[in-house]
């Protein structure tokens, strides 16, 4: 997107007060403040340790940015912006990722969640025939992420967590927490301070787990209990906000469905997808025949482009090479008509071979998805010690030379179990030129030179 286009849908979304309020000064002290006064008392309350306390305090944040990514599949010429808060490293950070990590493991028991694609081709194939005039439909909320009330959210919350073996006062604490990533979510646009008074950040650790937390909420409240659920659904799993389903009845009463969603809260609508045949979900196409069974297909975006590595791009031979294997490893997991994988896998390939892999390696990789599955050999479970360093095209030179004089160390030391295995190499990405180009920080309209990313006192 040219600068123009992208400040305009920038300036676009920024302008819905009912979403984002415009704030007059750097809020960072007052919310550390109020960051220090929960987790001092719940340490005084024995809830959590000092280690936990230190772990949720940063002493240095950084101010978090809001930038768009174009979503290039709705519309090339003038795409919508995905709001994305870049807040990593920043004073809400710690919180963020602490509650990720206690209500992920939670939702993942939900009853409809969704792991992946490949939880989502187990589905698919545990299902027995379904009847042959039922109709594949998909849902997608929009913009999920800005539509959840924070009570709403924090209730949804306060439900899963309470499902939990969490004790009481631990839950209130991860709720107090929630609030305030919830109600004290700022971030800067060139030079001014914004809250986002509804729903969560895109680029928060917590929002994913949070989504699903109110979905399965909203679902086990007003779905599940729905006769018209109860009557014509036989098979519902969602993936954070694409929901999959098989409907059993008519076109009329999967339609009255669709408005009843609608008209449970207005601020979470709902799109439909259905047909009787075939419907995409995530990047697979289920496929439903004459006699009601299913089959998968792979599914690509009408505005997907060959973006894969360039095989003469700077980076680790053994990592171009392998990419080859993982995403026809990919294609035969999704596609499951023997007939047309062989298809598939030659569109893949002919994918690789315009970005100039060597014509053996594709060959190799293509006849060893089409072989009969070979065992794996044993993981080595041994401790090693890493070695790892931004790749450079000599590095091969320099795992060699450590390889052949690793043995000394062995020898010198055979009481230290670390040296009895070769070290394990590892390779980290240098900085390159889009790292100089690209920024989430648009910056800022003035002339001089003013500190961005560290927050201070105001």
């Amino acid at each position: 997107m040219n600068r123009t286009q992208y400040m305009s849908e920038i300036y676009r979304q920024l302008a819905d007060t009912n979403t984002y309020d415009v704030i007059s000064r750097d809020p960072v002290t007052a919310i550390s403040q109020k960051i220090k006064t929960v987790i001092d008392t719940y340490l005084t309350r024995h809830t959590i340790d000092q280690k936990t306390a230190s772990f949720l305090t940063n002493p240095h944040p950084v101010t978090p940015v809001f930038y768009v990514l174009p979503k290039v599949h709705k519309s090339l010429q003038n795409p919508p912006g995905r709001p994305i808060v870049a807040s990593t490293d920043s004073v809400l950070s710690p919180l963020s990722v602490f509650l990720e990590r206690i209500l992920t493991p939670l939702v993942k028991t939900t009853r409809s969640f969704l792991l992946d694609t490949g939880h989502f081709l187990d589905v698919i194939k545990q299902l027995a025939r379904i009847p042959s005039n039922s109709t594949l439909v998909t849902l997608d909320v929009c913009s999920l992420y800005t539509s959840i009330q924070h009570t709403k959210g924090i209730e949804a919350t306060r439900q899963l967590l309470c499902q939990s073996s969490l004790p009481e006062d631990a839950i209130q604490f991860c709720l107090d927490l929630l609030t305030l990533v919830l109600y004290e979510n700022y971030f800067l646009f060139e030079d001014t301070f914004y809250i986002q008074k509804c729903g969560t950040a895109m680029g928060s650790n917590v929002a994913p787990a949070y989504a699903n937390a109110f979905m399965n909420h909203f679902e086990t409240t007003h779905v599940f209990t729905s006769s018209l659920f109860l009557q014509h659904v036989a098979c519902y799993h969602r993936y954070i906000d694409d929901i999959f389903l098989i409907w059993t009845g008519t076109t009329d009463t999967l339609l009255s469905f669709h408005s009843y969603l609608n008209s449970i809260l207005p601020e979470l609508q709902f799109t439909i997808h259905y047909n009787t045949h075939s419907v995409s979900f995530l990047d697979t196409m289920v496929l439903k025949d004459s006699n009601g069974d299913l089959s998968t297909d792979i599914y690509c975006k009408p505005t997907d482009c060959n973006s894969l590595l360039l095989y003469t791009s700077c980076h680790p031979r053994s990592l171009k090479d392998s990419l080859p294997r993982s995403q026809l490893n990919r294609v035969a997991r999704i596609v499951s008509n023997p007939i047309t994988l062989n298809d598939r896998l030659d569109a893949m390939t002919s994918k690789f071979r315009a970005r100039h892999y060597p014509p053996k390696l594709l060959i190799e990789e293509k006849a060893r998805i089409l072989s009969p599955p070979s065992p794996r050999p044993p993981r080595n479970t041994h401790e090693r010690i890493p070695f790892v360093h931004v790749f450079h095209p000599l590095v091969p030179k320099v795992h060699s030379i450590i390889r052949r004089h690793w043995p000394l160390l062995a020898k010198s030391y055979p009481s230290i179990p670390p040296f009895k295995e070769p070290v394990l190499m590892c390779n980290k990405r240098p900085p390159n030129i889009r790292d100089k180009l690209v920024r989430a920080d648009i910056g800022s309209k003035r002339s001089t030179t003013t500190q961005r990313t560290i927050g201070h006192p105001t």
